[in-house]
């Protein structure tokens, strides 16, 4: 059973809760999440929440590295070899309207679940995550960079003092492992993992008409 999250529904609408567990870095979920938020638009009379989870998909990654770098490192791939990887899922990013280059830089992301899960104290885990999504897809944001990780969330309305604070501690350290610590029991090896109504699982980036159908499945049950 997945944690209950405070709701803003009206009475005149009907609810539906989406569980996402995502990474920051990985390309996949910055698909895939655009795609499951325009299929939650299109619902007529239908109030969705996203409820962002943290999943690290490399948790030991200790320093700052080209992403192209990191891919050759990881899977033992050439330099072109690794242009070809990233080309496919940029041109599905272009395809969604989303900024994306390959000169970017990958870190641990741990610290950036941590000011997501700040945010969601205040109701914008989803747009803080999105906003780190997009300044690192962009090229714009180093995620090993605290000032600019502030300046990226509190753009969208978490308080400047809280975020220096968090990152100065270790605040919500314990949030971020619960999250992965749910994933591993519901058998989550990839992101992104997605749950519809607490009872439909979407494995990978769904295509939009996947997304859409799982979604109205969901309110017919």
């Amino acid at each position: 059973m997945l944690p209950r999250v405070g709701s803003t529904v009206t009475e005149t609408s009907t609810q539906l809760r989406v569980d996402v567990w995502a990474d920051i870095v990985c390309p996949w979920c910055y698909v895939g999440e655009s795609r499951l938020e325009k299929a939650a638009s299109a619902l007529d009379g239908v109030n969705v929440t996203i409820v962002p989870h943290a999943f690290e998909l490399d948790p030991n990654h200790s320093h700052p590295e080209k992403v192209l770098d990191m891919l050759a490192r990881k899977y033992g791939r050439t330099p072109d070899e690794v242009v070809q990887m990233e080309s496919r899922v940029a041109s599905l990013a272009v395809e969604e309207g989303l900024p994306y280059t390959s000169d970017r830089v990958t870190t641990n992301t741990f610290d950036a679940h941590r000011l997501i899960a700040a945010a969601a104290q205040e109701g914008l885990a989803l747009k803080t995550l999105r906003a780190l999504q997009s300044g690192h897809f962009s090229g714009e944001l180093d995620l090993s960079d605290s000032e600019a990780l502030v300046r990226t969330v509190t753009s969208v309305g978490l308080n400047e003092e809280r975020a220096r604070e968090v990152l100065a501690g270790d605040e919500f350290a314990d949030a971020v492992r619960e999250d992965q610590a749910l994933a591993r029991q519901l058998g989550v090896t990839g992101v992104p993992f997605t749950v519809v109504a607490n009872r439909y699982a979407i494995p990978g980036a769904g295509a939009l008409e996947h997304y859409e159908k799982v979604l109205r499945t969901a309110l017919e049950n």
